[in-house]
């Protein structure tokens, strides 16, 4: 896979900081654990800024912070839900059906190739970079032609170097974490033992991590129905948790979309699901896990870049994950995205996505297509989220689904989860976990993390 850098950066500096033996970037300011604790705020002059959430968000991303602070508090009354029409009745069942996905890029398992753990990416030169890129999103957005796979060369370029705050975040420097926060990170959410009734009329026992929320898809599903501007909807497989963070932690968000991705693995019985039997891995397991698979050789030089991450506060992102997943045999595609002359480059992300979702749509006649397709890894410079669907709308925006680990979901949300309901205004429910086009346009540089094996697409939706 080709590295793709932008042409404009900021500060002189690429938002791509290529590095040796990488299958893809790191991007500035996009490694995404916003973490401080009460006595560990960012000092004056940093780029960034702790909200009362324990959040450190970066400047200029804090008017939208807050305001997504003010959907995590919608209740059912202003969402004026008309009516609860069933209690734990699940959805009609879908008959999905298996399509393929384009290979391209795509990282196969240890068991097809012991030796190929990573594809590496060439610098793309400064002056052709514009050209780099348009030629890697022709890739990604399918052309007439059929490319071939990108070999796995070695990129020529500068060793790897240490990275500071604007890749890695204000604890950029720290050896440790504050006590206290390694404490709670040990300890974990905390569990709520609670009997229900299964679908069969079965007495059941379940336990329930605070920081973690099932249902939510099924709720989507029925508010994208709903909503009267959508023409269009795709939405991935149902068995993701929303998982958020814990009090003061102050992000870990590169770990929480981990452990989102970790989490339809479990429940879907994807490939490599044996790897994590019972609860999902710890933030400090997950440290540990990276730590192994830069020891392995893949995306090693993040070692180097960080100065390790174990036990630290200092921002992960896409490289980091990507090396989890496939030191474990999980196959899964890693894709870079920056502007071009021909359009704005969260227009090719867009794109991108559409035609991922595509892939596992089986009536496109549907308004809301329900796929059995994996949810995304997704970052941009800041933050990194989970995307779980895309919306286009009648008017012809489009934007994107997202479970986002800063944000608990809302009472009103909590509310509908396992019922089937109605309500007048689904956009307000839907306002949290909608990220459009204004939002992205934003950012200049984005990346993709796919996990390529597929469930079977009968499973999922019932």
């Amino acid at each position: 896979m080709e590295h793709v850098e932008c042409c404009h950066p900021e500060n002189g500096v690429s938002p791509f900081n290529v590095r040796e033996d990488e299958g893809i970037s790191r991007l500035a300011g996009g490694h995404d654990e916003e973490a401080a604790g009460v006595s560990d705020a960012p000092s004056q002059g940093d780029d960034y800024f702790q909200c009362d959430c324990g959040e450190v968000v970066m400047l200029p991303e804090f008017n939208s912070h807050m305001a997504l602070h003010e959907s995590e508090e919608t209740t059912v009354d202003e969402a004026a839900p008309a009516a609860i029409l069933d209690h734990g009745r699940s959805l009609k069942k879908e008959n999905l059906a298996r399509a393929s996905m384009a290979d391209i890029g795509t990282y196969p398992s240890k068991s097809s190739s012991s030796k190929s753990h990573v594809k590496h990416r060439s610098r793309a030169s400064k002056d052709n970079s514009h050209h780099g890129v348009k030629d890697f999103v022709g890739v990604l957005l399918g052309s007439n032609s059929s490319p071939s796979r990108p070999k796995a060369v070695r990129a020529k370029h500068k060793a790897p170097r240490r990275l500071g705050k604007a890749e890695l975040g204000p604890h950029a420097d720290e050896d440790q974490m504050p006590g206290w926060l390694r404490k709670q990170l040990t300890a974990g959410p905390p569990v709520t033992v609670m009997n229900k009734i299964d679908y069969n009329g079965n007495l059941v026992r379940v336990e329930s991590m605070a920081n973690e929320i099932r249902g939510t898809m099924a709720v989507l599903n029925q508010l994208c129905e709903q909503d009267r501007t959508l023409s269009k909807v795709y939405l991935s497989h149902p068995d993701v948790r929303h998982v958020v963070k814990m009090s003061k932690e102050g992000g870990f968000c590169g770990y929480r979309n981990i452990q989102m991705m970790i989490s339809f693995i479990q429940d879907a019985k994807s490939q490599g699901y044996q790897h994590f039997s019972g609860k999902l891995p710890s933030i400090l397991e997950l440290q540990d896990a990276i730590e192994r698979a830069w020891d392995k050789g893949i995306n090693d030089a993040g070692r180097i870049e960080t100065g390790g991450i174990r036990g630290t506060r200092k921002y992960i992102g896409t490289p980091e994950a990507q090396a989890l997943f496939v030191s474990l045999d999980i196959s899964c595609e890693a894709n870079a995205f920056g502007d071009t002359n021909d359009s704005p480059v969260f227009r090719q992300l867009i794109e991108t996505v559409e035609e991922y979702f595509l892939s596992g749509a089986t009536d496109p006649s549907q308004k809301v297509c329900r796929t059995s397709l994996p949810p995304l890894y997704f970052q941009h410079p800041g933050h990194s989220l989970t995307i779980v669907g895309l919306e286009k709308h009648k008017s012809g925006s489009s934007n994107f689904l997202v479970l986002d680990p800063m944000f608990r979901p809302s009472p009103a949300i909590n509310n509908l989860i396992d019922v089937q309901f109605s309500t007048p205004f689904p956009e307000k429910l839907l306002k949290a976990y909608r990220r459009g086009e204004t939002y992205l346009s934003k950012y200049r540089n984005f990346e993709l993390l796919k996990l390529t094996w597929r469930v079977p697409a009968k499973e999922g939706w019932t």
